[in-house]
């Protein structure tokens, strides 16, 4: 039991120590990590006199997962493990911590053998976890990778339907949903339920420091346009993992691309006066020769009538009967925005963001380009983070689809092919 407690107490170290510590570098961290090891270890070397049958067992496994606490492989640990389920192959723990080994040496392949060792012993949660990590990162072809990722967001599953209360397997949960969001036609409904595993898994108690949790839930966040959410959750990711520059870096992107679209509503795209005066003229025109009203068929082969309406006569939220008509007054450029995204103008003169996804890169609308917006989804934004307050309204287009330009309705040339373009720290 004393051994027990120590490895215990080794990985709240590890696991927690952001909280207790203000370390100055990785390499501090790693060295109090590797001080907290050998005090831990020097218990194990008091404790191995007359060690026989299932004790000795426990003790090596106990050992060896002492020795896994560290980041990079360890061989001593690879050895007693092997040894290990050698002689004891129903030892389910033994066959995960040997898989942790290995995919720590690179070697996924016996990674993946080892987890699938123990799930044949018996089912459990720690297996099924690894295991659907392991399968996102396996696959030749890009239909392998897709039917892998499925695979994974099965095994999830499995791994949450054994303890619901367990946040680390409602994290990776969340982890297999949003990989199938960004590699198949980004499905909402996949964000949302890629959100919610994140909620769940927020409310364990053991996954409230865990850095990695704040910084896929932000990325989610980021693609489901709740930008506060998402800013204070990389917030978080910093605090609890000071020397991960990937949240910093995301935070500092983040913040600009929003003061960016802020900006170029409120000076509506910084364009001159005489050139706006132009496009107005011009969308009034064809406003007076265009039915109020418009149809189009749908991929159900359904006809579905469509009124035209104003920026004011939007209704937040989803607006199913509607069509949005305007013209392109600037882009709104970000390295590392999920969306391609632009202002508009309306007949009011209202100025608004628009947010497209799934759009191919290179293709888009030009200044000047009369859009119109099937079924616009409305949000607005009114919040403080640090010092800076964001005031904006946005419409949000989950494809290019939805899109008229210049009269004509966009095809399926300018969808983007399905990509995993959000990048996911280690589970």
């Amino acid at each position: 039991m004393e051994l027990k407690n120590a490895v215990e107490e080794l990985y709240t170290f590890r696991d927690h120590y952001f909280e207790n510590h203000k370390a100055e570098s990785v390499d501090e961290k790693i060295k109090d990590l590797s001080d907290e090891l050998n005090k831990t270890l020097k218990i194990f070397n008091d404790q191995t006199d007359e060690l026989k049958g299932s004790k000795k067992a426990e003790y090596d496994l106990l050992r060896a997962k002492a020795l896994n606490v560290l980041p990079d492989f360890n061989s001593e640990a690879l050895e007693i493990l092997t040894r290990l389920v050698k002689f004891h192959p129903k030892l389910i723990e033994a066959w995960n911590e040997l898989g942790t080994c290995f995919w720590k040496k690179g070697d996924i392949k016996a990674a993946k053998s080892c987890f699938e060792s123990a799930l044949r012993e018996e089912k459990n949660v720690e297996s099924l976890r690894s295991l659907s990590m392991i399968l996102r990162q396996v696959g030749q072809t890009p239909e392998e990778k897709l039917a892998k990722i499925h695979e994974s967001l099965e095994k999830a599953k499995e791994a949450v339907n054994l303890n619901i209360q367990d946040g680390k397997s409602w994290y990776i949960l969340g982890n297999a949903y949003l990989s199938l969001y960004f590699s198949t036609d980004q499905n909402p409904n996949l964000l949302k339920q890629c959100l919610s595993a994140y909620n769940h898994a927020f409310s364990d108690a053991s996954m409230k420091c865990n850095p990695d949790l704040y910084y896929n839930w932000a990325m989610a966040l980021k693609y489901d346009e709740n930008y506060r959410m998402a800013l204070e959750n990389l917030e978080k990711a910093i605090k609890y993992d000071p020397f991960w520059n990937e949240p910093v870096e995301q935070l500092e992107m983040l913040v600009k691309h929003l003061e960016n679209i802020q900006h170029m509503v409120t000076k509506r795209g910084k364009m001159k006066p005489r050139k706006l005066k132009d496009l107005l003229s011009s969308l009034q025109k064809e406003f007076t020769l265009t039915n109020p009203k418009e149809s189009y068929i749908d991929k159900k082969g359904q006809t579905v009538i469509l009124e035209r309406c104003k920026f004011s006569g939007l209704q937040e939220g989803l607006n199913v009967d509607k069509i949005l008509r305007g013209k392109v007054i600037c882009h709104v450029y970000c390295t590392d925005s999920p969306s391609f995204t632009f202002c508009m103008i309306d007949e009011e003169e209202s100025c608004f963001c628009v947010n497209v996804y799934n759009m191919v890169q290179g293709k888009g609308v030009i200044i000047g380009d009369s859009v119109a917006i099937h079924q616009p989804f409305l949000q607005n934004f009114n919040f403080s983070f640090r010092d800076k307050t964001f005031s904006f309204s946005s419409v949000r287009v989950n494809s290019p689809l939805q899109l008229e330009v210049n009269k004509k309705k966009l095809g399926h040339d300018m969808l983007a092919a399905p990509r995993l373009s959000v990048i996911l720290k280690s589970d």
